[in-house]
């Protein structure tokens, strides 16, 4: 119950009334390395997320972003592996999004958001916890005077819940997006 209350909190402030002429959408992802916890010793993380990004305006300059994440044990990519079970963790975020130009072509992203975790470190927990994400991420503008085209860069997200058996993770990450 707590679950689905949390995204339709998310969707009604994700898809709010806006009174912009052109709607913008951001599509997008990222991948990289970094660490997940739950009850349990740092795991060594190989990670993956997907996000959605409109220009509705949250607050002045902030835009929302829709994410999910993934994250699972590196020996999951790693051949010939027998273990016979690898920790593993997903989530949602719900994030605000702002961006700074340093001149046309790069800029520094930052965001600070809800998060919603789901804990499978063991093969007999599956928990989900509640909490904050925050990320920041430097890039190029590839779209010049175009709107439409590609953002890349490299970044870092850092999720931390404060329920159940408190799961976290960190991840230096390659980021894409493209703008429609």
């Amino acid at each position: 119950m707590a679950i689905k209350t949390f995204l339709l909190v998310i969707i009604l402030f994700a898809f709010q009334i806006s009174a912009y002429a052109q709607l913008r959408i951001k599509l997008g992802g990222t991948v990289g390395g970094g660490y997940i916890k739950g009850n349990s010793p740092d795991v060594g993380s190989v990670s993956t997320s997907v996000f959605i990004e409109t220009n509705t305006v949250l607050f002045e300059e902030v835009f929302p972003r829709l994410e999910y994440i993934f994250a699972k044990d590196y020996n999951a990519i790693v051949p010939n592996v027998t273990k016979p079970y690898l920790p593993w963790m997903q989530g949602f975020a719900f994030k605000g999004v702002t961006t700074q130009y340093f001149d046309s072509k790069y800029f520094l992203e930052e965001a600070v958001g809800l998060l919603a975790l789901n804990d499978r470190t063991f093969s007999d927990t599956n928990t989900w916890g509640f909490g904050v994400v925050i990320s920041f991420h430097g890039g190029y503008d590839l779209r010049g005077y175009n709107l439409d085209g590609f953002e890349l860069g490299i970044g870092v997200e850092y999720g931390l819940t404060f329920t159940n058996t408190l799961p976290q993770y960190l991840t230096f990450q390659f980021f894409f997006m493209y703008t429609f």
